[in-house]
């Protein structure tokens, strides 16, 4: 298997596992959608509910912005992969490898 195979094949290899990833980002944030409706004044009342329901929230933010950072995440870790294969075939071909 010559290097060019063998970097396609370690991105593709990446970019499975980053779907993946994000299957299981989009599955979370349905899972926490799913209770949001739950968390009003008719399903708990009182102080403790108010406190508990304001640090959901803010957790949920902390969540989504986690979740929405993914897709560039996942970009980034493919892009490594690749990036790192390649210099691998320059140094393996006895070319210089750009730092």
């Amino acid at each position: 298997m010559g290097w060019g195979a063998l970097i396609e094949e370690a991105v593709s290899a990446a970019e499975s596992d980053m779907s993946r990833v994000q299957a299981a980002a989009d599955a979370i944030d349905k899972a926490i959608g799913k209770a949001r409706p739950l968390l009003t004044s008719g399903t708990w009342d009182g102080p403790a509910a108010t406190s508990w329901i304001g640090d959901w929230n803010g957790f949920y933010k902390s969540v989504q912005s986690l979740l929405g950072g993914m897709p560039g995440a996942e970009a980034a870790v493919v892009s490594k992969v690749r990036s790192d294969m390649e210099a691998q075939a320059r140094k393996h071909a006895g070319q210089p490898v750009p730092s």
